[in-house]
């Protein structure tokens, strides 16, 4: 399996070991899935879609694979996803897997969004290159944890604070949602295929709403009332994400392509693989209930978002080889620094430290481990080459977190740079939207400042 810590992939695998079938899993953070409590269950390999030789080795003996992944996660992420797809399709027909079967996205009558086409076109790539393949193409996926799910619930909290709820326009466009308990029913029913059967099916639940409805069925289970939508013209998509971003557990970069997927009616045009599941689809409002109850694959896994956390994300393409990203990444800190506006830290540590906190502390430890002190931060977790997860020490209402991934990308590296803050209540909340300007240039020239270091240690090197 490709992607077994994701949402539905954490979801599938016990599905998949109670009914009787062997599990291996391809797994970039083995700690993720150790958190699962299924590592001594499964099979695992450790590697990304990056790597040739670790896809060809989890591929190497299986019947199936599945493939649910997908690189949401910043700029050019189709052609990303295109190139990863295309390695395992290639991987999968060489080792002669029997069927690969990937879960994508409900498509448009019409033209679709960047990231309704990349989930489309990963499903022909998948068809076109690798054995047979059923591509389960589902709309909005409902249970506790799902980008989508989170996103429906933070805005219909916001009804707490009044009836009347403003909307994008483009939430009177209709959906055809899918309880997580079904998805799974037809991941696992896609396995009986027959050898030759290689192409689309659409997967749905029995309701087709608009988002708004999405949203107000939502409130009124959950006990919020019913609150009016508003609708309100979505002339600026970036900053409608950031909106997002703002108010919900969900990044930009994830945010961005769910709301642009919202300009379109997306509803099944066909049946499912092998029928419905017993009992027939699941109704909306049942699997919200399911989600509210925490019952079944609808509750919460401890790899899922918690209460909002709120996320800011950089990802750069790096010309320069790995190590010399992740040599940047380790030396942070001290007198080196962050790679960021000069003088800005300075100031931050003196106003914590007029509040009673650490300030910015000139502090490297001997070697990263977690536990260390790094400047005004405490080191929670390293692997070295690839991640460095700080959190800040500063006085802050709410906790706050720093993540650096080193990845490679072909003959160069992507650098993934990731701040979260888990708001204390309306004060963290207040804090994080008044900081928004500042946060944002200081981490935006330090996402560009962390990649010219490494091109500048590659371009020493080779002179």
């Amino acid at each position: 399996m490709i992607g077994a810590t994701g949402y539905v992939g954490a979801r599938l695998v016990p599905r998949l070991l109670d009914s009787g079938h062997a599990v291996r899993c391809l797994v970039r953070d083995p700690d993720k899935l150790a958190r699962l409590g299924r590592d001594d269950r499964v099979d695992v390999r450790i590697g990304d879609l990056g790597d040739a030789a670790a896809v060809a080795d989890a591929c190497s003996g299986v019947e199936a694979v599945f493939y649910l992944v997908h690189s949401m996660d910043g700029p050019a992420f189709a052609e990303r996803d295109r190139e990863a797809a295309s390695g395992l399709a290639r991987a999968a027909r060489a080792a002669g897997v029997g069927r690969v079967v990937y879960l994508g996205g409900l498509q448009p009558s019409g033209p679709a969004s960047a990231h309704l086409a990349s989930r489309h076109e990963v499903g022909e790539v998948l068809v076109a290159e690798g054995p047979p393949t059923a591509v389960l193409q589902a709309g909005i996926v409902v249970g506790s944890g799902s980008a989508s799910y989170e996103m429906i619930r933070q805005l219909a909290s916001l009804a707490r604070l009044g009836p009347v709820l403003p909307l994008p326009d483009r939430a009177w466009n209709r959906v055809q949602p899918i309880g997580i308990d079904d998805v799974l029913h037809h991941l696992v029913a896609a396995l009986r295929l027959a050898p030759e059967v290689s192409r689309a099916f659409d997967i749905g639940g029995p309701d087709v709403l608009t988002y708004r409805e999405l949203v107000t069925d939502y409130a009124e289970e959950a006990g919020l009332g019913r609150p009016l939508g508003l609708p309100v013209p979505v002339s600026l998509p970036r900053l409608t994400a950031r909106a997002a971003e703002a108010f919900t557990p969900v990044g930009r970069y994830l945010a961005g392509p769910l709301l642009e997927s919202m300009a379109h009616d997306l509803v099944c045009h066909g049946a499912p693989p092998d029928g419905p599941p017993p009992g027939g689809p699941t109704p909306y409002r049942e699997a919200v209930r399911r989600a509210l109850d925490g019952v079944g694959a609808a509750g919460r896994l401890p790899t899922d978002p918690g209460e909002p956390e709120l996320v800011e994300e950089h990802v750069e393409r790096v010309d320069a080889p790995v190590e010399e990203l992740w040599a940047v990444i380790e030396g942070l800190g001290g007198d080196q620094g962050w790679h960021t506006l000069p003088g800005v830290w300075e100031l931050r540590g003196a106003l914590d430290r007029l509040v009673g906190g650490i300030g910015a502390r000139r502090t490297r430890p001997e070697r990263l481990r977690p536990g260390a002190a790094l400047d005004w931060w405490r080191v929670e977790e390293v692997r070295p080459g690839r991640l460095l997860r700080l959190r800040a020490e500063m006085r802050l209402p709410g906790t706050a977190r720093l993540e650096l991934r080193a990845e490679p990308d072909g003959a160069g590296s992507r650098y993934l740079q990731r701040t979260t803050f888990r708001p204390h209540g309306l004060p963290g909340r207040a804090y994080w939207l008044a900081q928004l300007p500042a946060r944002r240039l200081v981490f935006a020239v330090m996402a560009r400042g962390v990649p010219a270091a490494a091109l500048s240690r590659a371009a020493a090197r080779r002179g």
